[in-house]
């Protein structure tokens, strides 16, 4: 047999064929898709961790108002996060006061002095709290930034 014989023979085979594109179909399909599982399976655990880390400080502000105090909801969010990175970044709650009334079964509520009295109505504390970390991606994906910032926050009234 020649060479342009075996040539001819070689390009009009057909055996092999569907493992070819079953190979391009995984690389270039199949492979990215799972890849891209994989970045959203990190980002959506690492929120998880941070709603979690903020419920915990929410509600240990919420049952023991006196010890709520900013360095120990500190401590309680770095501690329901744990220790895996990425690093967590809790920057001091705020404590604002407003002073309630009720006039014609309506509430409202004005700015007051934290510690202070109100003259026309009940004085409440409330205590926000915002919890952020930055996620690398292990995967990155061109066009698309590969550090995300993930972001929780709530507000508790403790008194």
């Amino acid at each position: 047999m020649t060479v342009r014989a075996r040539v001819r023979a070689l390009l009009a085979a057909r055996r092999g064929s569907v493992a070819v594109e079953s190979a391009l179909t995984i690389t270039l399909v199949l492979l990215p898709l799972c890849l891209g599982a994989a970045d959203l399976g990190v980002v959506f655990a690492t929120q998880a961790r941070l709603d979690a880390a903020t419920e915990a400080t929410v509600l240990a502000a919420w049952g023991n108002s006196a010890a709520a105090s900013p360095a120990t909801l500190q401590a309680v969010a770095t501690q329901a996060y744990g220790a895996a990175p990425p690093a967590l970044s809790v920057p001091t709650p705020t404590l604002v006061c407003v002073c309630l009334t009720v006039a014609n079964g309506q509430e409202s509520a004005t700015p007051a002095n934290c510690g202070g009295t109100c003259a026309s109505g009940q004085i409440a504390s409330y205590l926000s709290l915002s919890l952020s970390t930055q996620v690398s991606l292990p995967v990155p994906i061109p066009a698309l930034p590969s550090v995300v910032t993930l972001s929780s926050g709530g507000t508790v009234r403790i008194q």
